[in-house]
């Protein structure tokens, strides 16, 4: 049995094994040349004659449907699924019958009515409605000229007549209202070249009736002309206008009508679905260049995640989308890419895009006891040894709150390496570190009260690269505590992570009823694979980390009552790593998406899984492309110079609780021991300890 992609291209060149020239058809314009000196008015098809598409129409109906699933929510929620694909089959030919029967008559539909009228039931707002269908079209169009290639011989050809002073024409049978059209053929360098265009959509009936070249030849009065109309369709563009008096050859390009036929073919095997078009697709964003292919790879992850964001930003109705300090600009910037590259960006509903200069040092901040309250020694001591793995001193203490020394006074003179039991014992000490802690909790709290991120009734969405919600957990605590103080808690978040680790479920056990943090979509917590990938972040580190700004350090006045926040001394980021790199792969990954039959979420779920196999299954490749990356980007503060570590095998288990402890990746250094073939063992066990 052949395979789906085999039979469509099978059948496709079986449907014209035979089909040659005669005096009805011509394969070339060449062989229109002698042809044209009686002709006044010349018409062109567009669709397959001067333009064809690299994928089949379904497949550009199917990212219009996914589009308004993603982005337009009706009166209770998101639009249902396959609406608006549906509509497109026995809805529009309702509306075409029901054409029929107006005055005057009309047998095509206009796109615009037919998705107004499909998403009436669940949309009753008319303006809001009227938004919602012209973002439809707008990224239809938009899809349209991507996946659309002029055929430059036809458009030459088109540009010799005009020369030639010939009247030329466009006339098509499209769905779309002229001036939709119009704007795709101007994209396509098209519009000039043409006298005029008709459009069935716009004119209300059709070439496939005849009727469009009668309405033709009472607009331009060109019933005594000499006129031809040219086109790839034999009943549209050859029997009808012949019956109307005008001349008319069929476009024969048999290559391009094989390539039609087999897109067609394969759309109704539904191809674009199979695990081949997944392995093509991932084929596709990745490159021979090791490290360009895991940026592409990862860009591709970003992509996909920034996607998900902005249509949860639209159908959760959020008043504003935050990004967290410099992990989440990225996605910022992403999701301003998106929404300019749509199409639609005119007709959308969003809310509004910032940033939030927060981390979780400050989210620790912002929860610091005073020194008379009874926790205080031990808040800072568990919390230095959760921030940096170390015993509590007057130097890890300020190196953990990032305290510097024209904020601690005399405290600057002391002895660095003074235990937090015995500074505790000395009553000056206490108050000048106090004093440096409560004046820095003051301009956190400040900044985010400045954010306006509690008293008002609003819904905030918090995007974040993840891997477990600390700093949730923080926000809750800072809400408990203004509870507790009576002052308004009224706001409701969300956080969307692109990751999240073995952390993340504890994490969710203490938040406030006022903070939820769903599963992430890309690297999540329903499967052990992803839980394996997820057991430490260190592969991630080269990607997500912008090195050309530094760490979050504090928050000051401007002068001007603003609070703004300090971040630290950046470094150079050149190379593959760096994020203007990233944000232009992904923008060129977005238009091969874009022009690729896969449906979205298919190809999300692809990238997610490719992402997954290539960091928890790490091939030789993989280790060298990272490994690259390492020596161009730097890592964070966690881990720097290097994200691998000898593993032995005799000494397995410590070390890799050594690797863990040091945030290392696991598996890449399992791989680079030469252990790599216990992965699959091992993935499974980390799989089961992190449920």
């Amino acid at each position: 049995m052949l395979a789906p992609r085999r039979a469509a291209q099978v059948a496709a060149r079986r449907r014209f094994a035979h089909q040659g020239r005669d005096e009805n058809n011509f394969t070339h314009p060449d062989q229109l040349a002698p042809l044209m000196a009686p002709y006044r008015m010349v018409s062109f098809d567009l669709f397959d004659t001067l333009v064809w598409r690299k994928v089949a129409l379904e497949a550009v109906h199917r990212k219009t449907a996914e589009f308004g699933e993603r982005m337009i929510r009706g009166d209770e929620g998101p639009l249902p699924t396959g609406l608006l694909l549906n509509a497109r089959g026995r809805h529009q030919e309702a509306v075409k019958q029901a054409g029929k029967s107006a005055t005057p008559l009309r047998n095509e539909a206009d796109l615009t009515q037919v998705l107004d009228s499909a998403i009436n039931p669940y949309l009753c707002d008319a303006s809001a409605r009227a938004r919602a269908v012209q973002s439809l079209i707008a990224h239809e169009i938009e899809t349209e000229r991507r996946v659309l290639t002029v055929d430059t011989v036809m458009r030459d050809f088109v540009a010799e007549l005009r020369t030639q002073g010939k009247m030329l024409i466009l006339t098509s049978d499209m769905y779309f209202p002229d001036r939709w059209l119009r704007r795709l053929l101007d994209d396509l360098g098209l519009l000039s070249l043409f006298d005029h265009v008709f459009v069935s959509a716009s004119v209300g009936v059709t070439k496939h009736s005849g009727l469009l070249f009668d309405h033709i030849d009472r607009t331009l009065g060109s019933h005594d002309w000499r006129r031809l109309h040219l086109g790839d369709n034999w009943t549209s563009d050859v029997t009808q206008p012949r019956q109307q008096g005008w001349d008319a050859l069929h476009y024969f390009n048999r290559e391009n009508e094989i390539r039609k036929a087999q897109l067609e073919h394969e759309s109704r095997l539904d191809v674009h679905r199979s695990p081949a078009a997944r392995r093509d697709l991932i084929a596709k964003i990745e490159d021979e260049n090791p490290a360009e292919a895991l940026v592409r790879l990862v860009s591709s992850g970003f992509l996909s995640f920034s996607r998900q964001v902005l249509s949860r930003a639209c159908l959760g109705r959020f008043d504003r989308v935050l990004f967290l300090t410099r992990d989440g600009t990225i996605y910022r910037h992403l999701l301003h890419h998106l929404v300019a590259d749509c199409g639609a960006s005119d007709y959308l509903s969003l809310p509004a895009f910032q940033d939030l200069a927060f981390s979780r040092r400050m989210g620790i901040l912002l929860n610091c006891p005073a020194s008379n309250e009874p926790d205080w020694v031990g808040y800072l001591r568990s919390h230095v040894r959760w921030m940096r793995e170390e015993d509590a001193t007057l130097c890890t203490i300020l190196a953990t709150f990032a305290l510097q020394p024209d904020e601690i006074g005399a405290l600057a003179q002391a002895d660095p390496h003074l235990a937090l039991d015995d500074l505790a014992t000395d009553a000056a000490m206490v108050e000048a570190l106090d004093t440096a802690l409560q004046a820095k909790r003051g301009r956190v709290e400040a900044y985010l009260n400045q954010q306006d991120l509690f008293a008002s009734d609003q819904r905030l969405l918090l995007v974040d690269i993840g891997y477990s919600g600390t700093i949730l957990k923080s926000l809750t605590e800072h809400l408990y505590r203004r509870e507790r103080d009576g002052l308004p808690v009224n706001t409701v978040y969300e956080m969307q992570m692109f990751a999240a680790n073995w952390f993340f479920a504890g994490n969710q056990n203490k938040l406030h009823p006022r903070v939820t943090m769903p599963n992430p979509h890309m690297v999540g917590r329903a499967d052990w694979r992803h839980r394996a990938a997820a057991f430490n972040f260190a592969w991630l580190e080269p990607f997500a980390v912008d090195r050309s700004r530094g760490s979050l350090r504090d928050y000051r006045d401007d002068g001007n009552g603003r609070i703004e926040p300090v971040f630290g001394p950046g470094k150079s980021n050149p190379g593959p790593a760096s994020s203007e790199h990233l944000l232009r792969t992904a923008r060129e990954l977005d238009r091969l998406l874009r022009a690729e039959p896969i449906v979205d979420r298919d190809a999300d779920s692809a990238i997610s899984d490719a992402i997954v196999a290539r960091f928890a299954h790490p091939q030789r490749r993989t280790l060298m492309g990272v490994e690259g990356l390492t020596h161009q980007a730097g890592l964070a503060e966690i881990t720097e110079g290097g994200l691998l570590r000898k593993v032995r095998l005799w000494r397995l288990r410590a070390d890799l609780s050594r690797c863990l402890h040091e945030d290392r990746w696991v598996q890449g250094s399992m791989r680079a021991s030469h252990l790599g073939w216990l992965n699959p063992a091992l993935n499974r066990v980390i799989g089961l300890i992190t449920r």
